[in-house]
């Protein structure tokens, strides 16, 4: 397993469970509490774990969701706690089915870590990695490995080899080192950026919301802002810009930059907390899918999953969840195709189907922004993009709406659904 992140830990769970031992290499050295690293830069935004997600880690991690209760995340109603306000004025709010926990990256991925390396078949090899494949004719037999200091390691023998190594996988370059064609590969990039901190929730502080998200529209309102409670009593609020509406890091422009948004909830909000924080800034936002399900040759035994495979503008939540189903199904193929000489073909291909509703979705809405880099628009994604916004002034009034609107956004639904 290439990677010890979120993606990696959970595809490692998946194929421990079915009786594999796994390796894992981890570049950075893991902290063993809820802690930043290197590796993990977006970690000071606001994660969303969506319902899919959600249910796809219990699966993996039976009790993760009280693990998160235990470790002080707060459960919010996504329709009822969360005050939505899109292009088209506040979604309406009602009592639902949909939960989110408030919790930071680094809680999350500290409690899958736990609970995956205290499986008696899961190793992990810190400060480490890849630096390229072994192979024979149709197979990869293993990987080339260096540590952080520049040494080179024994190379690593394995029947499996998993790309979990995130935006910056070099999949595409070892393939081409054995031999194997380019993969076929699409960037949609906004030119996104974030900016966001923790702060203190005020003593006091009443509101008939627990988290705001103010959502961007194409093509006059590039700012928004999510506004989530987490652990220990805190906001983590991240603000939005597109283009040159992008946020700065400088700490004096956060405030203001949350006044100029379509609403003052924030900024009413955040007036009086105390940061906890730096700003930090990320930029690294575009959509990038690799095809490689579209490859006309691949070794039997690499997968990709994760954002190796395919990644997203990180405002729509859907990384972490599509990496769940990634390592589900990553299970279900190895205990029932382990021994098809086209089992990465096969995976692939059923993974592409998992990332296509998330694909969809995100890429119909970043496709809508003038300066949007990438190819035109497909007429799906011009007829979604119709619906999408008839549904989304839709459900400022019709709860029946906003319900159906939201079971898209947490990968219940296709996108596709809003159109019947």
């Amino acid at each position: 397993m290439l990677g010890g992140s979120i993606a990696g830990l959970l595809a490692a769970q998946a194929l421990a469970h079915r009786g594999d031992e796994v390796i894992v290499i981890e570049r950075d050295r893991l902290p063993v509490g809820p802690e930043s690293r290197p590796g993990v830069p977006q970690a000071a935004h606001v994660h969303g774990l969506v319902s899919r997600g959600q249910q796809e880690i219990e699966r993996l991690l039976p009790g993760f969701a009280a693990e998160l209760v235990q470790a002080g995340a707060p459960v919010v109603d996504f329709a009822a706690d969360v005050a939505i306000c899109n292009p088209f004025g506040w979604s309406v709010r009602f009592p639902s089915r949909l939960k989110a926990y408030g919790a930071s990256r680094s809680l999350l991925e500290s409690l899958i870590r736990r609970r995956v390396l205290a499986h008696p078949s899961v190793e992990l090899r810190s400060q480490q990695f890849a630096e390229g494949l072994t192979g024979v004719a149709g197979l990869v037999t293993g990987v080339r490995v260096r540590g952080t200091g520049g040494a080179r390691l024994s190379p690593i023998m394995a029947d499996l080899v998993i790309d979990a190594t995130g935006r910056g996988s070099r999949a595409g370059h070892w393939l081409r080192e054995l031999g194997y064609p380019a993969l076929p590969e699409v960037v949609i990039d906004i030119q996104l950026g974030y900016a966001s901190r923790c702060m203190r929730i005020p003593a006091g502080h009443r509101a008939d919301w627990q988290a705001c998200y103010i959502q961007p529209g194409a093509p006059h309102r590039p700012r928004g802002a999510m506004l989530m409670p987490i652990e220990d009593d805190r906001w983590l609020v991240t603000l939005i810009g597109i283009g040159a509406d992008r946020p700065s890091r400088r700490k004096n422009d956060f405030l203001a930059f949350a006044r100029s948004l379509a609403s003052p909830i924030v900024a009413d909000a955040i007036a009086n907390a105390t940061p906890t924080s730096p700003v930090y800034l990320s930029r690294s936002t575009s959509s990038r899918r690799r095809y490689i399900e579209h490859a006309t040759a691949q070794p039997a035994n690499f997968v990709l999953v994760g954002d190796a495979v395919c990644c997203f503008n990180p405002i729509y939540a859907q990384g972490m969840s599509t990496a769940a189903a990634a390592a589900t199904l990553l299970g279900e193929y190895r205990e029932t195709y382990s021994s098809r000489r086209d089992f990465a073909a096969c995976f692939h291909r059923g993974l592409a189907k998992v990332n296509n509703w998330a694909w969809l979705l995100a890429t119909t809405s970043d496709l809508k922004w003038p300066g949007a880099r990438g190819p035109r628009p497909t007429s799906l994604q011009r007829s979604v993009d119709r619906y999408t916004d008839l549904v989304l002034s839709s459900a400022t009034r019709d709860h029946k709406t906003q319900q159906a609107l939201l079971d898209v956004l947490h990968l219940l639904r296709s996108p596709t659904s809003l159109m019947a």
